[in-house]
């Protein structure tokens, strides 16, 4: 009996490390679930062209701790988690800021967040009038953001009761200089 005791603890313990640890390396927000995809070769290739693996390191400690800092493998993170879990590619790209900011997307795109990154890389040669896409220009000009998955197609400004991510007052990971 006692060995049995033993080898069903060893069973449950072995159960729990698999589950905990494998739940949070992969752990992502409902939102970012209900929204994940497998991306086109385009997409990751005109994404690709956006993302800097030292930047994405150092604003994500947590990525750099468990993958280290070699590029593919960060920017493969990205594309597989990342991207869904509203992570920055680079320090001058916020897909919340970019859909916040430019109300005549909204309707095109809601919440297809990858949509914006597209939109973006493919325009911003071409529509340089549009806002800079960063938290620090969005505070600086006094700007609400909301959650890219708060838009709905079709429809102009967050859908109703939306919290927003960043606020004059509330700005998580801005520092004021």
């Amino acid at each position: 009996m006692k060995r049995f005791v033993k080898v069903l603890s060893l069973m449950l313990a072995t159960f729990m490390a698999v589950t905990v640890f494998s739940v949070n390396s992969c752990a992502m927000s409902a939102a970012g679930e209900a929204h994940k995809r497998q991306l086109t070769t385009d997409e990751i290739k005109t994404i690709y062209t956006i993302f800097n693996a030292k930047e994405y390191a150092k604003m994500y400690p947590d990525v750099k701790n468990e993958l280290g800092e070699d590029e593919m493998t960060l920017f493969n993170h990205f594309v597989t988690f990342g991207i869904w879990e509203q992570r920055q590619p680079s320090v001058a790209f916020n897909v919340d800021v970019y859909a916040s900011r430019n109300p005549d997307l909204q309707p095109l795109y809601g919440d297809d967040i990858v949509g914006y990154y597209i939109h973006y890389v493919t325009t911003r040669k071409t529509e340089g009038w549009r806002p800079i896409p960063t938290k620090t220009n969005a505070l600086w000009y006094n700007c609400t953001i909301y959650s890219v998955y708060d838009f709905v197609k079709g429809q102009t400004g967050p859908k109703a009761g939306a919290i927003p991510v960043q606020t004059l007052n509330y700005h998580p990971g801005v520092e004021l200089q």
